[in-house]
């Protein structure tokens, strides 16, 4: 898969008016097996090789954790079959070249500019065993990237926990198997494996899949000096988004609120005194998972999938500083 993508883009590459010579390097030196290959770029007297890394799709939830794992790779291009407008964006204000399958590149360094957006998409196709990536597939998976533990539990025990039917859970289970993120020890036992490119999976499906899906409304509040630290939250209920950014981390000013609640919007409205605004600063989402909200605040997996929604530096910058501290151990 990689290679194919690979050398999809390179045939791309080759058909840019004015690039010249584009081609990929036999590895050779130690340092070209620290990534997926060696793309050779000459254009009259410049020639560079820049070493690539693959992956068959590129978003901002996969940035931070991925451009850690290879800061010292320089120069640096990721390449990809689809890279969204907002990780292209990102990758941009780093300076981190990127190249996908339907022409849209960005090349920067001291002597060779190039900048390119189609304004087309070629998207990964949907894989056939999709079904942790449902909506209902998604909860399961939470529960057992939040309780890795689980993963050895019967199914009944799963079902229970996550609030969902057995058949959901042996799909779920068949298609991890299928995607080798678990692997069996025996009959009854398993093992995780790509727990990180998991995570990041389902951090992405959850802002496209699930987190629309639950129901939302935005408020305003009647007094608005209150600080939103302040107020006491009812059972059911914590804060989300920037909020949680700002006390998991003490790094984030929250200009607008995420709540997250089981409790019926009446009730919210009357004992936090806010009023419907469909222009509101504060959004109000169902609470999905079982479980209590400690400290207040949504966990940390929740919060990191709130704040990488945008392109706002400060949030990308806390989600970072979330993934390391309190993700990291999930892995």
């Amino acid at each position: 898969m990689e290679e194919d993508i690979l050398h999809t883009v390179v045939r791309r590459l080759e058909k840019i008016l004015g690039l010249g010579s584009v081609m990929l390097r036999e590895k050779g030196k130690p340092k070209d097996f620290l990534t997926d290959g060696v793309l050779q770029i000459k254009r009259g007297s410049y020639r560079r090789d820049w070493p690539v890394e693959v992956r068959q799709e590129l978003t901002p939830a996969m940035l931070p954790r991925l451009l850690q794992q290879l800061r010292y790779i320089k120069p640096l291009m990721l390449v990809s079959a689809y890279i969204t407008p907002n990780a292209r964006q990102l990758l941009q204000q780093e300076n981190v070249a990127y190249a996908d399958a339907a022409g849209n590149v960005f090349i920067a360094d001291d002597r060779l500019l190039l900048h390119i957006e189609t304004g087309k998409a070629e998207k990964v196709p949907i894989a056939v065993n999709n079904r942790p990536f449902t909506k209902t597939g998604l909860k399961v998976l939470y529960l057992l990237l939040q309780h890795p533990e689980y993963v050895n539990e019967p199914y009944r025990f799963i079902a229970e926990k996550a609030g969902t039917g057995l058949d959901t859970i042996s799909k779920v289970f068949k298609a991890l198997l299928i995607e080798k993120y678990i692997l069996p020890l025996d009959s009854k036992k398993y093992k995780w494996d790509k727990r990180e490119h998991l995570l990041l999976s389902w951090v992405d499906a959850y802002t496209k899949t699930l987190k629309p899906r639950l129901k939302q409304r935005t408020f305003r509040p009647l007094d608005k000096e209150k600080d939103w630290k302040d107020y006491v939250l009812p059972p059911d209920t914590c804060w989300g988004g920037a909020n949680a950014g700002d006390l998991l981390t003490g790094n984030l000013i929250a200009d607008y609120w995420t709540v997250y609640t089981l409790q019926d919007y009446k009730m919210l409205m009357k004992e936090m005194k806010w009023v419907p605004d469909t222009g509101g600063p504060i959004r109000v989402v169902e609470k999905f998972w079982e479980g209590d909200c400690e400290d207040d605040h949504v966990p940390p997996l929740i919060a990191y999938a709130d704040l990488i929604e945008g392109d706002d530096p400060r949030y990308l910058e806390t989600a970072k500083i979330i993934y390391e501290k309190h993700l990291q151990p999930l892995i």
